[in-house]
């Protein structure tokens, strides 16, 4: 995975010393949780669904849920997911995710059902890299919103998903892959979002 921890540490810390970008971030990470919820819940099979990605799929609408309710502690509210920080970039993060791995499976005659283990592979290490940062920002502030139970979860995410890989034929291959997809999708977000946090 590339490293993005100076840029997203940068911008922790310039978004948690305002309470409208605060606001306008926690509800970004609630549309990315809810965004993952609906799109595991997509990729599932009619009848042949796993425990565990039932499981997932509550865990992250659930934690969509759980950011949502952090808005009140900063004296936010947002009725949807309109606006988010990083615009287009944001909405869009996933979404251009989703379609350039199936591409790059197709690319290589891999089976595309892989292409659910990749994505979320690749977006709980990101998960992995953000969350902490996120968190020791907001106890080093003293602020009200905690984001510890969702760093833990997602945590048991990861593992999952190195689980299910380790059974991938040319499994670091197709990790590569994907991560640097995730990682030009990341950029470009976080790029977005330091141009919009400077105008403030």
């Amino acid at each position: 995975m590339i490293s993005f921890k100076a840029e997203i540490s940068d911008l922790v810390h310039r978004v948690i010393a305002n309470p409208r970008l605060h606001g306008l971030w926690l509800n970004t990470l609630s549309y990315f949780e809810n965004c993952g919820a609906r799109k595991i819940a997509s990729s599932e099979h009619p009848t042949a669904v796993k425990e565990e990605m039932l499981k997932h799929a509550a865990e992250e609408f659930r934690h969509a849920f759980y950011l949502k309710t952090q808005l009140t502690r900063i004296g936010q509210s947002f009725e949807d997911y309109t606006p988010l920080l990083g615009g287009w970039a944001a909405y869009r993060y996933l979404d251009i995710l989703d379609l350039k791995t199936s591409r790059y499976l197709q690319s290589c005659s891999a089976p595309k059902q892989l292409a659910y283990i990749l994505v979320t592979y690749a977006i709980e290490l990101r998960a992995g890299e953000l969350y902490p940062i996120y968190q020791s920002a907001l106890k080093k502030q003293g602020s009200k919103v905690q984001v510890q139970s969702i760093l833990l979860e997602e945590k048991e995410h990861l593992e999952e998903m190195e689980r299910e890989l380790n059974k991938v034929p040319n499994s670091a291959q197709h990790i590569e892959a994907v991560c640097r997809l995730e990682a030009a999708a990341c950029a470009k977000w976080l790029t977005q979002c330091c141009q919009e946090t400077a105008m403030i």
